[in-house]
């Protein structure tokens, strides 16, 4: 069934207005009849178009107590909204969300908008076209004849061939290269990896400049290793959706 907009109601409205039949109004949007007939018998009761209400939740108001604390607090501390809030809740004894805060600040011009926050992140897509173009590789811990083991696996993107994979005792960097130099050799190699956070990849602290093995060894056979964001399975899922399959 399609989605309406509010013009689409003002439409279904003013054709049934006109004698259209609900069935051929129904057909014409792509709706049910009982849709149509919902939307008629809203507008036989108001006499006006009953158009879509705003998603969400509404926002709360803030009261004029509230609203007061944080201006003396930022008066007298001088502080960001993250940090105000928790000298409010150390002086005052009350706990008041640092975004509430940010909007009292924002609606009396003592906080500059951030407006990188109200752009929405651009969608990067990873799926790849060809293969080896890109291998998803992660780690999973499974139970095997009653121990404890950890499985490491490489995903081709496009073909979703599991390019190679190992069960090993321990989840380790020297694991992870053993099972790739397997995988390189029966496969090739291919243009880039995508891995999590995992500390077998990348390392705790400093990413960036900090040397680490994995790393070196994809430097050394000229692939790209490309990271996912953190607590977003859903970039690796092809690998993701391998270990419930």
């Amino acid at each position: 069934m399609r989605k309406l907009t509010n013009k689409d109601i003002a439409r279904i409205v003013k054709q049934w207005l006109k004698g259209k039949p609900i069935t051929k109004i129904a057909e014409f949007f792509q709706v049910t009849r009982q849709r149509v007939h919902q939307i008629i018998k809203k507008f036989r009761e108001t006499g006006e178009i009953p158009f879509l209400r705003k998603p969400g939740r509404k926002p709360k108001e803030i009261d004029e107590e509230t609203e007061k604390i944080i201006l003396e607090a930022h008066k007298q501390f001088n502080l960001g909204p993250i940090h105000l809030e928790k000298k409010i809740e150390e002086v005052y004894g009350i706990h008041i969300p640092h975004n509430t805060i940010y909007k009292i600040l924002l609606k009396h011009g003592l906080v500059e908008e951030n407006m990188k926050k109200k752009k929405q992140r651009k969608w990067v897509r990873y799926e790849r076209e060809h293969s080896m173009s890109l291998w998803q590789g992660d780690w999973k811990m499974i139970h095997l004849n009653g121990e404890e083991k950890w499985i490491i696996a490489f995903m081709d993107d496009a073909s979703r061939v599991v390019t190679c994979c190992g069960v090993f005792d321990e989840a380790t960097t020297e694991n992870t290269i053993k099972v790739l130099r397997r995988g390189f050799a029966e496969y090739g190699i291919p243009d880039e990896i995508l891995t999590d956070h995992g500390t077998q990849f990348v390392p705790s602290r400093n990413r960036d400049s900090a040397s680490h093995k994995f790393k070196q060894f994809l430097a050394e056979h000229g692939v790209k290793h490309i990271v996912a964001r953190i607590k977003h399975p859903q970039t690796n899922g092809k690998i993701e959706r391998f270990w419930i399959s």
